[in-house]
């Protein structure tokens, strides 16, 4: 598949660096490696790991003669994939003009490079890839995979796993679920069985489980009877429907790969690159070493295991931290070690704040990849700043100056520091989307209806500025929602006689409903309401009546049509989210049921009829009401530049501010228990109790780590991603009261904690106070 050599690596330099600077000796190690080396490139954030894997993957091409459909490049996200495709064919296409015009190249070479496609490079998510290859080369007289989103496998689930025989009445199985989140019964709901069922399922494949031998280990084998059940009418729905989840579309392509079955596909794999492998799992693991092992390829990873948020979703940290390892066990050769470690995304101020906070804890340096070097600033960067804190008595006065802050330096004359320096937006296209308040949650209520400080930022700012926070609401419960669903109902089944006999249906659901209708009732029923709206409403409620009313209408015109009523669905960034909840859920009861997402209208058959609505009951409003769908981070992929960006530490990660303020204390007023797992965790949370469920019942070494002890490493690396941010400014906020004191300790680990419960900040704080 190779293709002869085309250019030296010298060309390649001299015509890269007329459009942009040369790679730095780091990068160059992983850029220059020969094709067939195994790379493990460790890489800290702001480090250009993208500039290195476009860079290897293009030098790959045009020096080492690989042809481009010989390589394949893998990221954790959608948003990243498109990133990496979009630098491949960018810089790809300006160092082929480059080369075409470079005087010193012969007119053979420039004809050769003329025929290049870089476009045929395989580049996307694991489980795009795994899509478009078991598509492509299917075997004979089988359909293609028909992928479903995560909207989909939550309708199944909770169809086929929970209201099906109402397991969701069963307590035995609840019992077992509510061990999940250590029999505390707070927010567990339909839609957190659902979550914990759905996790199950994935674990089953993610870490290879022997999964008779796990439920042969349960305790009650009446629960272990109910979960095969659940999990046997999940996978015939999907069969039914010939559709398949991420986890079995995995599982396909790596049985095919271990049984070779898709030689003309692995025979021409030359180059296997895959980045953020430190939120691998095992499943992916094999498919990743399988796929080398069978084309002969050598494999590249890139990652950085202090950046590993991903347990909950099945990432084992591991994996990445002893690839070296791993990758000696399976291939017998020791893959080449990279450290990135030039930051060239913030100040040196930056820097070395977190430099300093990622080596506090002695014994998170046993769970780090072995040798890894401290972050040093790229030549350009500035000091900067020193690290900021702002810390008052109650949150109402830090919300107040918060918000006073921000539009100071964002819509005001700027924030004057107490020692005179001065924080300003800056003038040339700047914007308060220049900020972003990272927290644990981003939550704008607490249970009792009190405001967090997202909430009350959202208040104090008034009509001054606005926030962009839709995972901030309890969607259920967002007015907008609430409306949208209480209008949905009453056009379907005005009289809600067809949902009172609608089977299966939960309590959260009804509950919801009930409350949902009387917000559409309370508008209709208000001067605000147009009578256009009401007519609109009546006529659908009453469409029985209608002899002209058409025989089969999508929902989806419904929706159009009440949203019409109100442009805050539209012109609002937030409502636009909300909406697409709603829109990709019909989208998926359009999948699950036979009635695809229509309303029926037979006169001379009315069950036919409301059929068709209790299916959208069912697979459409339900899966929203009871709270097992609702707002990810896919449909929050861009943020609005007017507007500060709420938004969780998780969803942050790859993502990087000139600004960023870390809630690092804003709740804590007392060393209370039932906050522990918020700032210094003792116990296990879900990932590591399904983790110890599971993990004697697969390959996968037991970790000697307690469940304790790997939840404190996963919130450590949560504010190590929070404090690398940032571009320029860094500012902690929080009460007093959460500020490591002698005469009042609340271990945090976002505040200078080691799990020994000893603060290195104590009392001398490595910020300036404002």
């Amino acid at each position: 598949m190779a293709i002869a050599c085309m250019i030296t690596l010298q060309d390649f330099y001299r015509n890269y660096e007329k459009f942009r600077y040369l790679p730095n000796e780091e990068q160059k190690q992983a850029l220059e490696a020969p094709p067939d080396q195994p790379l493990f490139v460790v890489a800290g954030p702001g480090t250009g790991k993208t500039t290195c894997l476009t860079l290897r993957i293009l030098k790959l091409i045009l020096v080492d003669g690989l042809a481009p459909e010989s390589i394949l490049a893998t990221t954790f996200t959608k948003k990243a994939a498109e990133e990496l495709r979009s630098r491949i064919l960018g810089w790809g296409f300006l160092l082929l003009e480059e080369l075409d015009r470079d005087p010193d190249l012969p007119d053979t070479t420039k004809a050769q490079l003329r025929k290049l496609d870089i476009n045929q490079i395989l580049t996307g998510t694991l489980d795009s890839l795994c899509e478009q290859i078991l598509r492509d080369y299917r075997e004979p007289g089988t359909q293609p995979p028909i992928l479903i989103d995560e909207f989909v496998s939550k309708t199944l689930m909770l169809r086929e796993g929970l209201f099906k025989d109402q397991r969701y009445r069963n307590g035995e199985l609840e019992q077992f679920l509510l061990a999940f989140q250590n029999n505390n019964r707070f927010g567990f709901n339909t839609g957190k069985k659902n979550d914990y069922l759905l996790q199950l399922w994935d674990r089953q494949f993610q870490d290879q489980v022997d999964w008779e031998s796990f439920l042969g280990s349960l305790e009650k084998p009446e629960v272990a009877d109910t979960l095969r059940e659940i999990m046997q009418d999940y996978r015939a729905a999907l069969d039914e429907e010939l559709m398949v989840d991420f986890a079995i579309l995995e599982q396909t392509l790596l049985e095919r790969l271990r049984e070779n079955k898709i030689p003309e596909f692995t025979d021409k794999i030359q180059a296997v690159l895959v980045d953020e492998y430190q939120d691998s799992n095992l499943l992916q693991e094999r498919i990743y070493f399988e796929l080398s092992q069978v084309s002969q390829a050598a494999l590249t990873v890139v990652g950085d295991d202090d950046q590993s948020l991903y347990r909950f979703r099945g990432a084992t940290v591991e994996l990445f931290s002893r690839f070296d390892e791993r990758h000696h066990e399976f291939f017998e050769e020791m893959p080449k070690t990279v450290f990135l470690r030039t930051n060239y995304r913030s100040t040196e101020n930056i820097i070395e704040f977190v430099n300093d906070y990622v080596t506090l804890d002695r014994q998170y340096q046993e769970v780090r990849v072995q040798s890894k070097p401290p972050l040093i600033a790229g030549g350009n960067a500035e000091q900067g700043l020193p690290i900021l804190g702002m810390f008052r008595e109650n949150l109402d006065e830090l919300a107040t100056d918060l918000a006073d802050f921000i539009e100071k330096v964002f819509r005001g004359n700027g924030y004057r520091l107490p020692n005179g320096e001065l924080i300003q937006c800056a003038e040339d296209g700047g914007d308060v989307g220049d900020c972003a308040l990272l927290c644990s949650s981003p939550k704008e209520q607490k249970y009792n209806g009190d405001l967090r400080l997202p909430g009350l930022l959202r208040e104090k700012f008034g009509d001054r500025l606005s926030v962009f926070n839709p995972r901030g609401q309890t969607l259920t419960e967002e007015p907008r929602v609430a409306l949208l669903g209480g209008l949905l109902l009453e056009a379907l089944d005005g009289d809600g006689l067809i949902t009172e006999n609608t089977r299966g249906l939960d309590n959260d659901s009804l509950t919801t409903f009930g409350n949902w209708r009387d917000e559409a009732i309370d508008y209709l029923r208000s001067p605000n309401a147009s009578q256009s709206l009401k007519d609109f409403i009546d006529g659908w409620a009453n469409r029985q009546t209608n002899p002209a009313w058409k025989r089969s209408v999508p929902v989806l015109d419904l929706i159009y049509a009440i949203t019409h009523f109100f442009p805050e669905f539209y012109d609002d960034p937030e409502g636009q989210v909300f909406l697409e909840v709603f829109t990709r859920q019909l989208s998926a009861s359009e999948q699950v049921s036979k009635f695809k997402g229509r309303v029926l209208w037979e006169p001379e058959n009315p069950d036919l009829s409301n059929a068709s609505v209790r299916a959208l009951l069912r697979n459409f409003l339900s899966p929203i009401a009871s709270g097992s769908v609702g707002v990810n981070e896919e449909l929050m992929d861009t943020f609005p530049r007017d507007r500060l960006s709420i938004i969780s530490i998780h969803q942050a990660k790859g993502l990087e501010f000139p600004l960023v303020i870390v809630d690092v204390g804003s709740e804590f007023k007392s060393n209370h228990h039932t906050q522990a797992f918020k700032r210094f965790p003792r116990q296990e949370g879900t990932p590591q109790i399904i983790e110890n469920m599971v993990r004697t019942h697969t390959n996968l070494d037991t970790d000697t780590r307690s469940g304790g002890d790997r939840c404190f490493d996963d919130l450590y690396r949560q504010y190590f991603v929070a404090y690398s941010r940032p571009q320029e400014i860094l500012l902690l906020v929080g009460l007093d009261s959460a500020l490591p004191r002698s005469n009042r300790p609340i271990p945090n680990v976002a505040l200078g904690w080691q799990r020994t419960g000893q603060s290195e900040w104590l009392d001398a704080f490595p910020f300036y106070s404002i």
